[in-house]
């Protein structure tokens, strides 16, 4: 599943908290910022437009103020409670080099050419003038949780494989994380793959804890055991195999 827009249009998960607009482009924003380098980053104050501007809206601003200039071919929808109020036009690509190449008003950023850099990175990854950037749901969701769990490595050490996260610790068994992008219902849990790579993940690794993360949303909301009948014996006697719900709430914190 990708997620994102399409000039004006956008497409956006609804779950959990996530169900008014402005909540689901700061998750968007967020899924964003944990895989790109710092400089690309959306900040507090971008954030905070999400209020009023839509995604696209916001990507061209920010664009502007890395170019540092006050006209930008491509028009900014703004109400009329805000300073920008008027339609303000934005290069293309016959005028990239020109503006790479001739000096621009002065800004407060430290160096101009890094900014141009920038805003015409950003400006690739909405395709120019198309207008139009989707990222991957299961990708971000997965760099989400590695992000999190990266902050805490004091007796533990986090690797990250293809598909999935190692919790190698120095106190307790170590932990294989799968994290799959998928709304769960606790009465219909329809992930017999999902389980059968839990259990083949354990016959055939050291990992006897495999945690199958999720999406918290309002219909699965509780960690759920999985029993499985053929470890009921003493060789896989210290197996576990969780179903995990993991909440984005602190997005909107």
């Amino acid at each position: 599943m990708k997620f994102g827009f399409d000039g004006n249009e956008e497409f956006l998960p609804h779950f959990d908290k996530f169900n008014e607009i402005r909540s689901q482009r700061k998750l968007f924003l967020e899924f964003f910022n944990n895989q790109v380098r710092k400089e690309l980053r959306f900040n507090k104050q971008d954030f905070c437009l999400c209020n009023t501007f839509n995604l696209c809206d916001i990507f061209k601003l920010k664009i502007v103020r890395l170019l540092a200039v006050s006209f930008v071919p491509f028009t900014v929808n703004c109400t009329p409670k805000l300073s920008i109020n008027k339609k303000i036009v934005f290069f293309d690509f016959q005028l990239q080099k020109l503006l790479s190449n001739n000096p621009m008003p002065k800004s407060n950023t430290p160096t101009q050419s890094k900014n141009y850099d920038l805003a015409f990175e950003l400006f690739n990854m909405i395709n120019g003038a198309k207008l139009t950037f989707k990222i991957n749901a299961q990708n971000s969701f997965e760099q989400f949780i590695l992000n999190k769990l990266l902050k805490d490595q004091k007796t533990r050490t986090i690797e990250k494989n293809s598909d999935s996260i190692n919790i190698i610790s120095s106190v307790v068994h170590d932990i294989k994380i799968f994290p799959y992008w998928q709304m769960l219902e606790n009465n219909s849990l329809l992930i017999d793959e999902h389980i059968k790579k839990a259990v083949d993940c354990i016959k055939e690794t050291s990992y006897k804890n495999v945690y199958l993360v999720y999406p918290k949303n309002d219909d699965f909301y509780k960690h759920i055991e999985v029993k499985i009948p053929e470890f009921e014996t003493n060789q896989y006697n210290d197996y576990g195999i969780k179903l995990i719900p993991y909440s984005l709430r602190s997005i909107l914190k």
